[in-house]
């Protein structure tokens, strides 16, 4: 499913990206080109960083902000 509709970019590009070590909706825009046009798709390139995070590292793991114990 593409998520950047207006450089053609797919959810699964996406998470390759994130992957492969992007943080921040910026880092993916500068590996993909997701996100640099019209801006309508950082949110949910936002929502897929955070989802990818946790499935990375887990719920509640380093940097995410919330505790462990």
């Amino acid at each position: 499913m593409f998520v950047c509709l207006c450089q053609a970019v797919s959810d699964s590009t996406i998470r390759a990206v994130i992957r492969s070590g992007a943080r921040t909706v910026e880092a993916v825009g500068i590996a993909s080109a997701a996100g640099t046009k019209c801006g309508k798709c950082r949110g949910m390139i936002a929502t897929m960083i955070g989802r990818e995070h946790e499935v990375l590292v887990g719920p509640g793991g380093p940097g995410s902000g919330e505790s462990t114990r």
